[in-house]
């Protein structure tokens, strides 16, 4: 009984080490970083402008 769990146990720890491999080679990519991504500036005041929302200013 106690050699059923064992084996039971060891195979699924070789499962996640491979799932684990798998996924590090295969897996998602990471997104670029905060600093390579370019934000809107206002055409008035040149603040950043988040997503569609209009400027603080009022102006932009």
């Amino acid at each position: 009984m106690i050699k059923i769990v064992v084996v039971f146990l060891g195979l699924m720890l070789i499962i996640s080490m491979i799932g684990n491999l798998v996924t590090k080679f295969l897996g998602p990519k990471e997104p670029p970083g905060a600093k390579t991504q370019t934000r809107a500036k206002c055409a008035h005041c040149g603040r950043p402008v988040l997503g569609t929302a209009p400027c603080v200013c009022g102006k932009g």
